[in-house]
């Protein structure tokens, strides 16, 4: 069954637009409004979805409930989340679980007794089923959560596309801090950094564990981190860090360390937050798509009130390269 997603897709337009068209808002130009009834018509889907919805006695309300809204991608998973149901004429409660797996239980079970029509989850920690009615729609963003559907970025490949950038520019000494092992995404993202990395170690004679420091994601971590990381004989040429945070504690380390970035040591970092332009240099790193991811999230959700018969849908989402200053050639010695 076609879905707004596919519509928006094939018109070559967001899914607001589509929503927009739909709901007969007066703020959408003629060509856009040809454009989404032409693909609404090649597809023969029904843009009765909402009002079968609210035929339903739904509240018209979702939930999202997230691990930490202090860490700015998840900030900004929340500002698109809320665009993008909003188009949809749905509102958003946010819930911060704030990394307990008892605080977010509490969320989905409040969040299930208001009535909310569906619930957009983001996992502490990798967990194997959750208690909410079958009857809500469910999806799982960022970290998959078995028998559900999951948006997420690949991370693997990412991060495999970030080290292999630091390959192409001639090191071969490249380390890595990564994340809680508790967490798919962060294992996903040492996966990525070993398969590119780690041959070129051992040609090297490096032991390839030498090279990796595991921590939580804050700057401060990211800092001591990579103190114990310049202090390896050889000293690594590039650091991969699997998020800005903690790559911005990497470059404060460079300075303490009188290295210069990236002349003397390279850095590349995940995510692609806001700080990633604002750092000195300005810092190279992997670009997720939390618009895209937003968005297909919603939509899926709207999907899962509508029907929940058909099977879990993974929809995993390329990551981009932004290149910005702190990644250039190793140095000559």
């Amino acid at each position: 069954m076609p879905t707004m997603r596919d519509v928006a897709r094939v018109a070559g337009v967001s899914l607001g637009t589509v929503s927009r068209v739909i709901n007969d808002h007066t703020d959408v130009s003629p060509d856009l409004r040809r454009k989404v009834e032409d693909a609404i018509r090649e597809l023969e889907y029904e843009p009765n979805v909402l009002a079968r919805i609210m035929r339903r006695q739904c509240t018209g309300t979702l939930g999202i409930v997230l691990p930490d809204l202090t860490a700015p991608f998840f900030t900004e998973l929340v500002k698109q989340t809320e665009r993008a149901a909003a188009d949809a004429g749905f509102a958003v409660l946010v819930g911060n679980s704030s990394g307990s797996r008892d605080i977010e239980g509490a969320y989905l079970s409040r969040f299930a007794d208001r009535g909310v029509d569906g619930l957009i989850f983001c996992p502490s920690e990798d967990v194997q089923a959750v208690d909410v009615p079958r009857r809500l729609g469910l999806v799982a963003i960022d970290r998959e959560l078995q028998g559900y559907d999951l948006v997420s970025c690949d991370h693997e490949t990412g991060a495999a596309a970030a080290v292999g950038h630091l390959l192409e520019l001639g090191h071969r000494r490249i380390a890595c801090i990564a994340g809680p092992p508790t967490v798919s995404v962060f294992r996903q993202r040492l996966a990525g950094y070993r398969a590119v990395a780690e041959p070129a170690l051992r040609r090297l004679g490096i032991v390839p564990a030498s090279y990796v420091q595991v921590e939580s994601l804050d700057r401060q971590r990211g800092l001591e981190s990579a103190h114990a990381l310049l202090a390896q004989d050889p000293r690594p040429t590039a650091i991969f860090a699997c998020s800005d945070q903690q790559a911005a504690g990497v470059l404060s380390a460079c300075t303490e360390w009188g290295l210069r970035c990236p002349e003397d040591v390279s850095v590349i970092g995940f995510d692609d937050i806001p700080l990633a332009a604002m750092t000195t240099p300005r810092l190279s790193t992997v670009q997720q798509p939390i618009e895209a991811i937003a968005d297909a999230a919603v939509a899926q959700v709207l999907t899962r009130i509508e029907s929940r018969e058909a099977a879990p849908l993974r929809r995993i989402l390329p990551g981009q390269l932004r290149l910005r200053q702190s990644t250039a050639p190793p140095p000559a010695n």
